[in-house]
């Protein structure tokens, strides 16, 4: 089936034509014609340059078709059909006007005309013909540009697939480890923290497979994941997350905020014979979700290397979300501990 044509593109053509043919009109009225009647000279200009618009539009629609294999050709016949179609709707104006007949037009009139219209007409052609090579060149650059981000992309979700699936292991491997040890100090709470992260993996399984959740899920898995050190930590782990947000489908990509209490527990809180508390809270400022991540355990003075594993992957896969809109940002907490501050745009 044939594209159709632009009609937007198309009445912008004929605008344009219509301004060129006044031009043209204006300075056969001054330099060339005796004695001019502008106003006859105007309505010719029209008929002749619309005609050629029209039948090089058409001309330029057919090559298209063909695979712009006769576009000059097409070009020069538009150009010619142009000109007789408008020779013909000039006699039938002055005909009708000034009762020229068709012998006397053919004789002393349409010579005129029909030079003219070749004349004029040439550079008329020559703006559609540019104009249609500009319009496929941005296209061509168009579509090189769509397939460009489309590689980009590609190439951005292998990195974060690669990213999470260097967080998923080593979560995995923390938390079993963890559970072996604690079968060494109370085997029943070893069973149970068995059961919880049976449930957490079920559950997480699938969200994690996906590039996006909601931010109510990110914050529902990171929940039953401190409930499953809970267990082993006891009154030595302490935590609260607070949503403010007041909505419950902003979206958000997973594990993202897991990582960073993972590190607040291993190298903040774990370590600290006192134990200490983890508060997550979460904002929407000027339509960029802001999630703070504070504890209150040691910090990361001596573990910072091993820690900034967990917590370089998590900024890598904000970049390659959300690119230069998003930040992850490490303070210490006062008086003791580690402060994140995630901001994502909405």
């Amino acid at each position: 089936m044939m594209k159709a044509l632009n009609s937007k593109e198309t009445v912008k053509s004929f605008i344009v034509t219509a301004m060129f043919n006044t031009l043209i009109a204006l300075v056969l009225a001054i330099m060339v014609i005796d004695e001019p009647d502008f106003f006859d000279i105007f309505i010719i200009s029209q008929l002749v340059g619309l005609s050629i618009c029209f039948f090089v539009i058409i001309a330029v629609y057919f090559a298209e078709q063909k695979g712009n294999q006769w576009s000059a050709t097409s070009i020069v016949a538009g150009l010619i059909a142009g000109v007789f179609s408008g020779s013909l709707l000039s006699w039938g104006f002055l005909f009708f006007f000034h009762g020229i007949d068709f012998g006397y037009f053919f004789k002393d009139v349409f010579s005129y005309i029909f030079v003219f219209g070749i004349v004029f007409g040439v550079p008329i052609s020559y703006f559609f013909s540019s104009r249609e090579k500009i319009i496929e060149s941005e296209k061509q650059i168009q579509k090189e540009k769509i397939k460009r981000l489309t590689m980009e992309k590609e190439a951005a979700m292998t990195t974060l697939r690669l990213l999470q699936a260097q967080i998923e292991p080593h979560f995995l491997f923390n938390t079993l480890s963890n559970v072996i040890s604690l079968f060494e100090i109370d085997i029943e709470k070893a069973k149970q923290m068995l059961i919880d992260i049976n449930e957490y993996l079920r559950i997480s399984l699938q969200r994690t497979r996906q590039e996006m959740i909601t931010l109510t899920q990110e914050l529902d898995l990171v929940h039953k994941y401190l409930e499953i050190f809970k267990i082993r930590m006891g009154n030595r782990l302490s935590y609260e997350i607070n949503d403010h947000t007041d909505t419950l489908d902003i979206s958000f990509p997973p594990l993202i905020i897991q990582p960073l209490v993972e590190n607040s527990i291993k190298y903040g809180i774990e370590p600290k014979l006192s134990g200490g508390t983890i508060a997550i809270d979460c904002w929407v400022k000027e339509n960029t979700l802001e999630i703070v991540i504070a504890d209150t355990g040691i910090g990361l003075d001596k573990d910072a290397n091993q820690a900034g594993i967990g917590i370089n992957n998590v900024s890598q896969r904000l970049e390659n979300i959300y690119g230069s809109a998003a930040s992850l940002i490490l303070k210490q907490n006062h008086p003791t501990g580690i402060k994140a501050t995630i901001r994502v745009p909405l």
